[in-house]
Parts: C-alpha cells; sequence; structure tokens
C-alpha cells in the first residue's frame, strides 16, 4: 500500500465555502497541491463543518426535515448530518428515503474502494421494527433492490448480500447501540465474480470479511455501477404501507471514501 500524503481540497467563493474532491481536481486547470501529511487516496470526505452540503453529494429527501446539519450530537468538529424519515413521506427517486447520495466509479476496472462513518442512533425515534429499513447502500438501479446494503431490522444490523436478483444472504453485525457513536471502516472490491471482498470494521475491531459476488453483472446494460448512499430507504413504507414503527431519526458524521491504494490507517478516525 502506498503511504504518500495530499491535501483534500477546499476553496473559497465569497463569503461561502466549496468542498472539492480529489477526483473534482484531476480536472482543474489549477496545478497540484504539494503533498502534505494528510491522505492522497480519499477521494470524497465530508463532515459538514462548513454549514452545507458539499457539491459532489447529492441530497434525495421529499421533505425539509429530511436532512439537516445539527451541532448535537458530533462524532468529530462542530456538525453532523441528521437525518429523519417518517411514515407518509412523499416518496422520491423511486422510494419513501432521506438520503444522501455519492458518485459512481467512473471506471469499471478499478472497483476497490474504501469507505468509513460515524453513525448515531438516539434513543428515541428509532423503536424497533420487524420491518427492515436501508441505512448504508450501493445503488445499481435497474429497478432492483440493490446487491449490497447494510440494513437494521428489530434492533440489529445487518449486511445484506444478493449475488443476483433471486438470491440473498444475510451477515449479522450485531445490535444497534444507542446514544453512542459508531465508527465503520468498510472495504470492498466490487464485483460480479468471485474476486469480490466485503471488510467491515467496527470501532476498530473486524465484525464482517465475506468473499465473492457482492454486485450485479452490468454487462447487460440493466445496471450501472454502484454509488455509494447514506441515510434512510424504508422500503416498507412506499405506497403509505404500515409497519410497527412510524419514525427514523439517526444521525451521519465524519464520512470519508478512499480509492484502491487507500489503507485502512488512512479511514480510521
Amino acid at each position: 500500500m502506498i503511504h504518500k500524503k495530499h491535501i483534500l481540497l477546499a476553496g473559497v467563493l465569497l463569503s461561502g465555502s466549496m468542498v472539492y474532491s480529489y477526483k473534482d481536481m484531476l480536472h482543474d486547470n489549477r496545478p497540484p497541491l504539494p503533498p502534505t501529511e494528510l491522505q492522497t487516496h480519499i477521494l470524497y470526505q465530508t463532515g459538514f463543518e462548513a454549514n452545507t452540503l458539499p457539491a459532489f453529494v447529492s441530497l434525495q429527501t421529499a421533505t425539509p426535515y429530511g436532512m439537516q446539519l445539527v451541532n448535537n450530537p458530533v462524532y468529530d468538529g462542530n456538525k453532523a448530518a441528521r437525518f429523519e424519515l417518517r411514515h407518509g413521506d412523499p416518496e422520491n427517486n423511486n422510494g419513501t428515503r432521506a438520503e444522501i447520495s455519492f458518485p459512481q466509479p467512473d471506471k469499471a476496472t478499478s472497483l476497490e474502494r474504501w469507505y468509513a462513518f460515524a453513525v448515531y442512533f438516539p434513543q428515541n425515534d428509532y423503536d424497533p421494527d420487524n420491518s427492515d429499513e436501508v441505512i448504508c447502500q450501493w445503488h445499481q438501479g435497474g429497478k432492483a433492490t440493490p446487491s449490497l446494503c447494510i440494513r437494521t431490522k428489530a434492533g440489529r444490523i445487518k449486511l445484506r448480500v444478493k449475488a443476483d436478483i433471486d438470491k440473498k444472504e444475510w451477515i449479522e453485525m450485531g445490535e444497534i447501540k444507542k446514544e453512542v457513536w459508531q465508527y465503520y471502516v468498510i472495504h470492498i472490491i466490487h464485483s460480479a465474480a468471485a474476486d469480490g471482498l466485503i471488510e467491515i470494521w467496527q470501532n476498530g475491531e473486524q465484525v464482517v470479511k465475506h468473499a465473492g459476488i457482492n454486485m450485479y453483472d452490468i454487462s447487460n446494460g440493466n445496471f450501472h455501477l454502484p454509488n455509494w448512499k447514506l441515510g434512510i430507504y424504508k422500503a416498507d413504507w412506499n405506497n403509505n404501507a404500515e409497519t410497527e414503527s412510524n419514525k427514523r431519526v439517526l444521525y451521519f458524521d465524519a464520512i470519508k471514501m478512499g480509492d484502491a491504494h487507500a489503507t485502512l490507517g488512512d479511514m480510521k478516525k
């Protein structure tokens, strides 16, 4: 693994802030920044400190409360993102969701990625429900449930992997711990073949290692490369259907995405 360090990019325009990813900089006419003690292999990073969403993030919510920047609780710095989804919220992007979405990989030959985030479940507004919801997914379109996602159900967190549309595998990641931040690092070789790999660490302890297919085949044109999404998506509330709960609130902070040359050390917080 390469350990050179590089500045993540930020620019200032008038009185507001614009946050740039390393990928954005590749298309910038300015000369590259010199090496520093910061990571060079971080593609995207945000802690929401600029009081606005960074330009590389797409917001998917139908309500003003769906995603808000708050001062408490926070994992690092002064801000975190609060997500709220209620039963009866209007559907958007073909579902009942309050999520942020990151760009897709731009090359099918470079599908190894590192991801990291801190998540906080409040004591209230996240009651156990035997109907699950997605809190982290790698969306591929095709009007299909994602091949790879992290879900919560009945007070527990689970990884779901689908080798194809008709198969699914559930991997336990433990119970939901409330009123405390949990920091996850995820290493994925996205692949529709046997060389796929998923590794997940929770607070520095490895909780998942899974080899094999973890994305849908994109060769037939039905699916696109996986784009990462965080927040809340509850399909069982689509079409105003009811479940045991009627409200979901959770918080995210310290979000990173690294390329194939990132390391576990780069992603740790």
